[in-house]
């Protein structure tokens, strides 16, 4: 019988030595081969990783997010007028004798080694107004009130001012107003105020009375703002600018504009200078002063609530919130309050993006000696 010539190939190979059998050969291969448990729980568990980490976080679409910003916003300003509701149903209510109104502040202090502050936080912000009274004066009176009876006079008993004392009470009830404080502070400082974590914010309070000093120092400092920006425009500068910055520039201009040492130059442009320069080295303006610096300070009673938001917050001062009522009021109903430091958040968004600008920017080689300001002598 004849043999086809795939057949005659075969064998002969065979033979000859030329073809191994198919299984050899597989045994071979696999041999070679670097074998390792493709299906062990070692095996999955790095292919699993190996694939994490590579994965791509889900895209959320600009629609989805405006959505949720929407949202925060509205939950934010839906808590700013529950708050304002309550305080002002609880002055109504009560006589003036039986609570007490103050001013909170809040400042933005990343713990060590986190990023830098918010701008409109890196200086103390007044956000809100702050009531406080004893709950079961309060309690009362809405009981009695509300069933239209009159207050028996055994029990019109005056409270004492530890009873109705605001530090104390109001470092008891942060904790638990942490998202209302929040939503102040952004509608006081703005959007971005609302992204800091509370528990990175420091909390300061003080009475009217001293609030109000800081705001007519702040003002009063606010009018100087035309005379500022007509200095900085004679030395060529921004009135955000850093002092050193400045110092820098004004030794250039003076040692240019001498006129012992510059025949052109004149003594009124040297003296304009000069009085520009001690203009803008003087940082009491609103863009410069701190929070605790404005007003008389002699009339300012600003307390820090040291710890008030962490667990261990209170110490032998602290206050049984159960105790007492506590609402909350923005400041933005008042129009000059907004007013003025709307004004100084700007200003000190604008000394960040100019310190975070200098950061990136190398300083430039030159000569930095001090350069003598002598007097000239009119001939």
């Amino acid at each position: 019988a004849e043999m086809s010539a795939t057949a005659v190939a075969h064998q002969w190979g065979a033979v000859a030595g030329f073809a191994r059998s198919s299984r050899a050969a597989r045994t071979e291969r696999v041999a070679a081969l670097d074998v390792r448990s493709g299906r062990s729980k070692k095996a999955k568990d790095e292919k699993k990783a190996e694939k994490a980490e590579g994965k791509k976080p889900p895209v959320v679409s600009k629609q989805a997010k405006d959505a949720a910003r929407k949202k925060a916003a509205a939950s934010m300003r839906e808590s700013v007028s529950k708050q304002g509701a309550a305080y002002d149903k609880m002055v109504r209510e009560l006589d003036r004798d039986q609570y007490r109104e103050y001013v909170l502040s809040v400042r933005h202090a990343p713990p060590d080694g986190g990023n830098d502050p918010e701008p409109v936080l890196s200086d103390w912000l007044p956000v809100c107004e702050v009531i406080v009274a004893d709950r079961l004066q309060y309690e009362a009176k809405k009981f009695f009130k509300e069933n239209g009876m009159e207050i028996p006079v055994t029990d019109q008993v005056g409270l004492s001012s530890e009873q109705i004392e605001g530090v104390p009470a109001i470092r008891a009830v942060i904790p638990t107003l942490a998202d209302d404080i929040i939503a102040m502070a952004a509608a006081m400082g703005g959007s971005t105020a609302r992204n800091v974590p509370v528990s990175e914010l420091e909390f300061g309070v003080e009475d009217w009375g001293s609030f109000e000093n800081a705001v007519d120092g702040l003002k009063a400092q606010a009018g100087a703002a035309v005379e500022k920006a007509k200095a900085a425009a004679i030395l060529g500068v921004s009135v955000d600018d850093d002092l050193k910055d400045i110092k820098t520039v004004y030794r250039k201009l003076i040692a240019t504009e001498h006129p012992d040492r510059n025949p052109d130059a004149s003594i009124e442009k040297f003296n304009q200078i000069k009085a520009a320069y001690e203009l803008m080295a003087d940082r009491g303006g609103q863009s410069g002063a701190t929070f605790e610096g404005l007003g008389d300070k002699a009339k300012r009673d600003f307390v820090k609530l040291n710890g008030a938001y962490s667990a261990s917050a209170g110490g032998t001062d602290a206050k049984d919130p159960s105790k007492v009522t506590v609402a909350l009021r923005s400041l933005t109903i008042y129009d000059r309050i907004k007013t003025v430091f709307t004004a100084r958040n700007v200003s000190l968004q604008n000394r960040a993006a100019q310190a975070a600008k200098g950061k990136k920017t190398k300083p430039a080689a030159g000569d930095t000696s001090e350069v003598p300001e002598k007097e000239p002598v009119a001939v």
